[in-house]
């Protein structure tokens, strides 16, 4: 829909003798109201006055865009009025206005609502519409202001086709003041005979977005944005003027003209974003597969950690209460609801590692699909997998059209798959759609691409699940099968190896995940193998998720130790930042070694190693399980060895858990410290206390020759 289009005869005012902004708001709410635009005055005219209290909708230059987005309004509608006197309006240039346009739209049919303010605040700008708008007295002179007008095209330099100013404009809406302030430095730049480029991050993405080439050959770069701008890191090391939309907006030609001396230029210093939403939409992306898994893993943790410390200490209430078996956790009320809090916050663990992913990816377009594939991997709300029956005509409404006992769910693994999936269909809709004139970005962005990457993603789901749900059952059925061999504490040992191979990397977190799919298994369709005991049931491969944080306690605790037991190997810096490391080591922040294993890759990677490897083992061959995904010391008494029967097993758990730990530690401790022992008294180490040394041997042998 065209802005024209908005405006109407009967609900266009001129020269009317109003004098304040509440007599100017009732007055065009009555006339919206008596046009059967509005059905209800009283709600609408709240909307609009709620929108007042957030900012000022009076733009300057006499001009007033009041709006609101509200489910009375039937009927898309920009009402205007001019005034014989200005009013105060509270404007951003502290001036009266006399020119007010009231925008109502739903937000149901279309982007009207994005139109009208965009393309209206582009149109104010200009000083000779302006102008026009206060001398109009009919509705036809009125709506010839606005016909569209052939664009003029911004021109390159012709010498070398690049830009002579560019910059980007963005604030907190994403509508009014980002597109100004691009059309006034746009203008104000060719109005001093310079070519322009300027890009928008506003409510339909980036557009225009700069490339490194423009960036590198402008001569002038201008920010003006009222929020954080993504991929600030591409103009590193060059001078900008960082401002605010507003400055744009009344003094893009003087920011412009005043380039070289103006106080508000800086160098950009930007880290490099990790979770840029505007950068390059390409193939690139596709091949980063570390980068998107550690994406989603990421932003999956807080659930399985939240979630996870919550259930726990239901299960360990009622626990404590006497409650065995099936029903633990659901007992006690109080465990109860605790339980049912974590279970809430697990249940979006595997949706949001699939959404992440899959966001990570093609960004925010591809959040929604991704989740979707979550949520068919892991048939989580039961609409779609499962057994048919009569009590619940909702339930499993595809495994109907498939053949008995043939596992569809997948958890992690479909998730992962299916978040590719569905950025591969974002990708190809939003590049297949890049066309459409921008009055259709909005529908597409909001309709079109949603609709379609769901149906898209439901279908390939639906062919996908079989073989995927086989994979996952392999996989289930291989552990298995390792655990009635006896072979789970080989099982354990690489577990304890991978969590310390790169401490908090993808290997990492592949264990870490693996381990995770233990805890509340039997609910939520992860790995689980039925451990009966005095009749009582457990999940036995809850001792994955035992070794894998055992083994993510050593590095930090291990290191901790060593500047403890090894002083003098260590600088006296690097002793004091350890000390932290008890904390995050009891806890189970494996980060906590990174900084140490960056300074010393070799020493410290294979001593944890050796010392992770080992704890893993020992959590194996004492049968130790957990039911927590996190916590450190928190969670200890959710430990249980397998080896002992009721509250024994539970007793020796923490006892024989706290022994791997120790025994972990002390040996990354040993062949951390004799290591780096050795290789000072070697030479190939110099630490503080060698520096020094060094330094006054050298002093005194100068001393000498003089």
């Amino acid at each position: 829909m065209k802005l024209i289009d908005l405006f109407k005869s009967k609900s266009s005012f001129f020269n009317k003798d109003l004098k304040s902004k509440k007599e100017v708001i009732d007055f065009l709410a009555d006339n919206l109201l008596n046009q059967k635009i509005i059905k209800s005055k009283a709600e609408f005219t709240k909307a609009i006055l709620a929108r007042e209290k957030q900012d000022s909708t009076g733009i300057g230059d006499g001009i007033a865009i009041p709006h609101a987005l509200n489910k009375t309004v039937l009927d898309a509608t920009v009402a205007f009025v001019s005034l014989k006197k200005p009013i105060e309006w509270g404007s951003l240039d502290n001036k009266p206005v006399d020119l007010i346009f009231m925008i109502a739209t739903n937000g149901t049919d279309g982007e009207e609502h994005l139109v009208a303010l965009s393309q209206l605040s582009t149109h104010l700008m200009k000083s000779e519409k302006q102008a026009q708008l206060r001398k109009t007295k009919t509705f036809t002179e009125f709506k010839a202001i606005f016909a569209e007008e052939k664009k003029t095209e911004v021109k390159l330099v012709a010498t070398n086709k690049h830009f002579d100013v560019i910059g980007i404009t963005a604030c907190p809406t994403g509508i009014a003041h980002t597109y100004m302030a691009q059309e006034k430095l746009l203008e104000s730049a060719h109005e001093l005979g310079l070519t322009a480029k300027i890009e928008t991050q506003g409510r339909r993405g980036t557009e225009d977005r700069l490339t490194k080439e423009d960036i590198d050959n402008a001569k002038v770069i201008i920010l003006a944005h009222d929020k954080a701008i993504a991929g600030l890191d591409r103009f590193n090391g060059k001078e900008v003027i960082d401002t605010t939309s507003k400055d744009a907006i009344y003094n893009g030609k003087k920011l412009i003209e005043n380039f070289k001396d103006n106080p508000k230029k800086v160098v950009i210093k930007a880290a490099k974003s990790k979770d840029d939403d505007n950068s390059d939409f390409s193939l690139k992306k596709f091949k980063d597969i570390k980068g998107n898994l550690l994406g989603g893993v990421s932003r999956m943790l807080p659930f399985v950690v939240a979630g996870g410390i919550i259930l726990g200490l239901g299960f360990l209430i009622d626990s404590l209460t006497g409650t065995t078996g099936g029903n633990l956790g659901v007992t006690n009320e109080f465990a109860g609801i605790l339980s049912g809090l974590g279970k809430t916050a697990m249940f979006m663990m595997v949706p949001i590692l699939g959404g992440y992913i899959a966001y990570s990816i093609v960004g925010p377009q591809g959040l929604m699909p991704g989740i979707i594939a979550g949520m068919i991997a892991d048939g989580s709300g039961g609409f779609l997998w499962g057994k048919f029956s009569n009590d619940n005509m909702w339930a499993a409404l595809w495994s109907r059209i498939l053949p008995n006992n043939i596992p569809t769910t997948s958890g992690f693994i479909g998730a992962m798959v299916g978040a590719y999936v569905a950025a591969f269909i974002v990708f190809g809709l939003t590049k297949g759609m890049s066309k459409m004139p921008k009055s259709f970005a909005g529908v597409r962005d909001i309709v079109f691409i949603p609709l379609l990457s769901l149906i898209g993603v439901g279908v390939s789901m639906l062919a996908l699940s079989i073989p995927l749900g086989y994979a996952m059952f392999g996989m289930q059925e291989g552990l298995k099968w390792l655990a009635y061999q006896n072979l789970i504490v080989l099982v354990a040992g690489i577990l304890g190896l991978m969590m310390c191979v790169d401490m908090g990397g993808p290997i990492n977190k592949i264990a870490y995940v693996i381990g995770t799919l233990t805890v509340g298994a039997a609910a939520n369709k992860g790995i689980y193998i039925e451990f009966i005991q005095n009749g009582t049931t457990y999940n036995y491969a809850s001792i994955f998720m035992g070794a894998s944080m055992a083994a993510g306690m050593i590095p930090p605790l291990g290191i901790a130790l060593c500047t403890v037991v090894f002083k003098k190997t260590w600088a006296a810096k690097e002793r004091d930042a350890a000390k932290a490391n008890w904390l995050m080591g009891a806890f189970f922040i494996t980060e906590g070694a990174i900084p140490f294993m960056v300074s010393d890759p070799k020493r410290i990677s294979v001593s944890a190693l050796v010392g992770g490897t080992i704890t893993g083992l020992l959590v194996g061959a004492l049968e130790i399980g957990l039911g927590s995904p996190h916590g450190g010391v928190v969670v200890f008494p959710l430990l249980r060895s397998f080896l002992f029967e009721g509250q024994l097993g539970v007793a020796m758990g923490i006892v024989f858990y706290i022994l791997a730990i120790i025994v972990g530690v002390a040996i990354m401790a040993l062949i951390l410290g004799f290591w780096k022992t050795a290789d000072i008294k070697k030479g190939k180490l110099l630490v503080e206390s060698e520096i020094v040394k060094k330094e006054k041997v050298r002093v005194a042998k100068k001393a000498i020759r003089a």
